[in-house]
């Protein structure tokens, strides 16, 4: 990934950390002006993980929560007491089967109206549920863990209405073979525990329990965020050689690609993780840092950081920016 500074050798902990700089962002659009700088001040919040994602920000506590995936672990960090674990294991019991080379922590994270966290749970193949007032392997249930009698792949990452409906994606990830794959260029997958034959995107209605099946017409579908209105979800797909967004009906799951390009010279990476803005701008992650997206289908912007990174999330005033590397978590600031 072209950056602002040493690109990491490969997805781990032998990643080099940046120290805290500047990285440059290229404004597609002089209108989102309003809401970057020609350039950011990156700071690394915590270090030393495998596989670091799905983070989210926990007004209630002014702290983040984020995955290491290949850890099994969930993670917290906060201003005044810096990092720690917060689950663990955070995605992985050995409850059901599962493939043992797969990458098979927890993932995407996201918090339901009634503050409760969301998980999701690659090895244990489930959507599962946790009260901050039990912090404990038995303080999770299950949300969802089956589709039409078959068991979920690994689900990978979600967003979540105002009316506590949970959109997410369903990959093979947990299937992945990380031995014999190649970071950044090609990753193989097992099915030999898998039992669906596609890779789904779902809404889980609250209200009911009701799991719809919206979309399977992507191989890849990875980080997922709902529009403002509602309407939309916006999927990106990680395959690694054919990097893309799609948008499809909140409603009906009709739809199809929505941003492939275009990327300048040198952008390596795919999409993974997203989240929408207030402005109705998408930040995603994806080839040549995160890229801010609009409504329209148009890249507004571009900001380069060191390294890949896999997932993103804003705090509740959109102050900053957090973002998971492989071995780091960091932050910058918007403009207010």
């Amino acid at each position: 990934v072209a950056g602002c500074g040493e690109k990491s050798s490969e997805a781990g902990s032998s990643a080099v950390i940046p120290a805290n700089q500047i990285c440059e962002v290229e404004l597609h659009d002089p209108a989102l002006g309003t809401l970057l700088d020609e350039s950011v001040q990156l700071e690394v919040l915590a270090e030393g993980f495998e596989i670091a994602e799905g983070p989210v920000w926990v007004p209630s506590m002014r702290t983040l929560l984020f995955s290491d995936v290949r850890g099994n672990k969930i993670h917290h960090w906060s201003q005044e007491k810096g990092p720690g674990v917060f689950l663990s294991p955070g995605g992985h019991t050995g409850a059901v089967p599962f493939f043992e080379g797969g990458v098979l922590g927890s993932n995407g994270l996201a918090l339901d109206p009634a503050g409760d966290l969301v998980i999701c749970q690659h090895g244990d193949r489930r959507l599962a549920k946790l009260s901050f007032d039990n912090i404990t392997q038995e303080g999770l249930s299950t949300l969802v863990a089956t589709y039409e009698g078959k068991r979920l792949n690994s689900p990978n990452d979600l967003t979540v209405a105002p009316n506590g409906d949970i959109y997410f994606t369903d990959p093979p990830y947990g299937h992945c073979d990380i031995a014999n794959s190649v970071p950044g260029e090609a990753m193989v997958f097992v099915n030999d525990k898998r039992e669906m034959p596609y890779c789904g995107i779902y809404r889980y209605e609250a209200a009911t329990g009701k799991i719809t099946l919206l979309s399977d017409q992507m191989d890849l579908p990875n980080g997922i965020t709902l529009s403002p209105d509602q309407k939309w979800i916006y999927v990106g797909s990680s395959d690694m050689q054919d990097p893309k967004m799609w948008r499809f009906s909140a409603e009906d799951g009709s739809g199809g690609v929505f941003f492939e390009g275009p990327y300048g010279e040198g952008d390596a990476g795919w999409f993974d993780g997203m989240k929408m803005h207030k402005s109705g701008n998408i930040f995603a992650t994806g080839p040549g840092g995160v890229l801010v997206i609009s409504p329209e289908g148009k890249k507004l912007a571009t900001i380069r950081l060191p390294d890949p990174v896999t997932n993103c999330c804003f705090d509740e005033k959109q102050e900053y920016l957090y973002v998971t590397a492989f071995a780091y978590v960091a932050r910058f600031k918007l403009k207010k």
